[in-house]
């Protein structure tokens, strides 16, 4: 059972963790930057898709907060943008659509040079250029059709509480290859359905304290977004979470995918104040809010895990097919769950960044170790610190440690 005191610290340890895993405002300044260029070549007046009132906006965890670094400056950051069309030409299919986007990109002969294969749903540029720069990421762009009053409709939803009517209302529809309709479908209302803002008004939702969560997404949702480093505690669980994630699988392709622990951890938060009990409860419950369901037609039994915004859509679809997947999501509950409880039993900074370096890695725990250091010499310069002997440096203990003015005494 741990003491308040052994709570307080671990909470510290736990939060400054959190704000370690984020990306540097350089590398989220870079990556705003190079998204608004796409936007505006996609946007601009002579482009193929001007007809259609063409916008291009940040989606997934850039916009909800949670996005972390990957372990190794080598490796790509992930960057997802929507290109909406509000409405198209009577006769285009997804592959239109998917098409004609993809032809305006490529206009540009850098974007031309920076293209991936086409993927199932997105065009992906990836930026691998220097890394003084950190621009080291890769830009999935999803074609979208919009209806005819959705940007009355998401001005509307983000100035009111937050409701499954509104919510439902700001999905859009998106192309597929490997749909049996996308070369030949002209409705969108038979196209695949998507909700990545209605998603992202849920989980800031989820996530609010005294912030309304239509402010947080109001200000993800402008061109040049701010970069967030006061994150609550959902989102900075969320981003612990999925480091550990990292770590554990690497680059194992059956690794738990990023929107089922993001959503998981969404239905199980409650509203806990600090990101050490949001985690506790995240971690002991998480698995509550994934369904066994039967299928009629197979005979078996399956899990779904429940889309907020699309209940519907199961975003453990890939489970049945790839039984790996679900496999590695109940070791990987149990590995974070094991860890983050022997770390938060140990005594002595030294044997929990010890503990913690070995789930989250040397480079992150060492510079959440640093921060730390720093921020207790500025508060023990400022005279907040006090000495406690029975647990070491606090804010509340009983002997105030002096500043240490280095003229040879601490008057």
């Amino acid at each position: 059972m741990l003491t308040e005191e052994q709570k307080k610290e671990f909470n510290e340890i736990l939060t400054e963790l959190g704000s370690s895993l984020d990306i540097s405002e350089t590398q989220f300044n870079t990556a705003v930057a190079s998204y608004n260029a796409v936007g505006g070549w996609l946007t601009k007046d002579d482009s193929l898709l001007k007809p259609y009132n063409p916008k291009v906006l940040p989606q997934g965890s850039i916009i909800i907060g949670t996005t972390i670094k990957p372990i190794n400056k080598d490796d790509d950051m992930d960057l997802d943008l929507v290109c909406q069309l509000s409405g198209k030409a009577p006769y285009w299919t997804q592959k239109n659509v998917k098409d004609i986007v993809g032809q305006q990109i490529e206009k540009h002969k850098t974007y031309e040079s920076l293209m991936d294969e086409e993927g199932r749903r997105c065009w992906t540029l990836k930026y691998r250029t220097s890394s003084k720069n950190d621009d080291k990421y890769h830009m999935d762009i999803l074609p979208a059709i919009i209806s005819k009053d959705y940007e009355i409709i998401l001005e509307k939803s983000l100035s009111s509480s937050f409701s499954q009517e509104n919510v439902d209302s700001l999905a859009i529809r998106i192309t597929d290859t490997e749909l049996l309709n996308y070369s030949w479908e002209t409705n969108p209302e038979n196209w695949l359905k998507s909700n990545p803002f209605g998603y992202a008004q849920w989980f800031l939702n989820r996530a609010e304290l005294n912030i309304q969560k239509s402010i947080l997404l109001s200000e993800s949702l402008k061109p040049v977004p701010k970069y967030q480093t006061n994150k609550l505690p959902l989102q900075r669980a969320v981003q612990i979470l999925k480091r550990h994630r990292d770590m554990m699988f690497k680059g194992n392709k059956d690794k738990p995918i990023s929107v089922i622990i993001t959503t998981l951890s969404g239905y199980a938060y409650n509203k806990e104040t600090n990101v050490l009990d949001s985690l506790y409860s995240i971690i002991e419950s998480m698995e509550n809010y994934i369904e066994t369901k039967y299928d009629s037609k197979t005979g078996k039994y399956y899990k779904h895990i429940a889309n907020p915004v699309n209940p519907e859509e199961n975003f453990a679809d890939k489970w049945v097919e790839y039984p790996e997947k679900e496999v590695n999501f109940y070791k990987w509950l149990n590995a974070v769950r094991r860890d983050i409880k022997d770390a938060s039993q140990l005594k002595g900074k030294f044997r929990i960044q010890e503990s913690l370096s070995k789930s989250f890695g040397d480079d992150v725990v060492n510079t959440t170790f640093i921060n730390l250091g720093n921020n207790t010499r500025i508060l023990t310069e400022q005279g907040s610190n006090r000495f406690d002997t029975k647990v070491g440096i606090t804010a509340l203990g009983a002997n105030t440690i002096k500043p240490h003015n280095f003229y040879g005494n601490n008057e």
